[in-house]
């Protein structure tokens, strides 16, 4: 035990990270940082890993008075219990447009905006392709969610992903 707080003591003292005190240091004969004269390099910290990136696409739909379809996400996870425009599952392999159409929530026309939304988040980097559409009043009826009016979306709890969303939607 000891040996053990002495060791510490000496790290905590002399041997510090920024700017170790080597020449009063009584270990130096047994010290390899020392010796190999890198001992002001260390400790260092190991590289961080690359982040994985994800893929998937939104959906911006407005009906005829203007409101914006918007779901909740659930509770647990990832933005759990926020609001959300209906996107499609973040894969990890970038699939072709028509396969992120089948997760469209309405049977509409659907254009896809030009630039795509990026976000990091701690464990991994999404990239997410934006489309728009208008639904008839017809469509609006059957959609899952809540329609929320445009200028209301600023009161909604909406992430920065989804506001970030909502910026590239709305550019004409």
């Amino acid at each position: 035990g000891d040996f053990a707080h002495a060791m510490m003591d000496l790290g905590a003292t002399i041997c510090t990270p920024k700017s170790p005190s080597c020449m009063l240091c009584p270990v130096t004969d047994v010290c390899d940082a020392y010796a190999k004269g890198i001992a002001e390099t260390l400790p260092r910290r190991a590289p961080k890993k690359p982040r994985p990136t994800r893929y998937g696409a939104c959906f911006y739909v407005t009906r005829p008075d203007g409101a914006v379809l918007l779901r909740k996400r659930v509770a647990k996870g990832l933005l759990g219990g926020m609001m959300e425009v209906p996107t499609t599952p973040w894969v990890e392999t970038q699939t072709p447009d028509v396969d992120h159409l089948e997760h469209a929530p309405l049977n509409t026309k659907w254009k896809k905006r030009v630039g795509v939304v990026e976000h990091t988040f701690t464990h991994f980097h999404l990239v997410l392709t934006v489309f728009v559409g208008e639904a008839s009043a017809r469509e609006a009826g059957k959609a899952t969610g809540i329609w929320t009016g445009e200028d209301e979306l600023e009161g909604e709890a909406l992430p920065s992903l989804m506001r970030k969303v909502v910026v590239l939607a709305s550019e004409g």
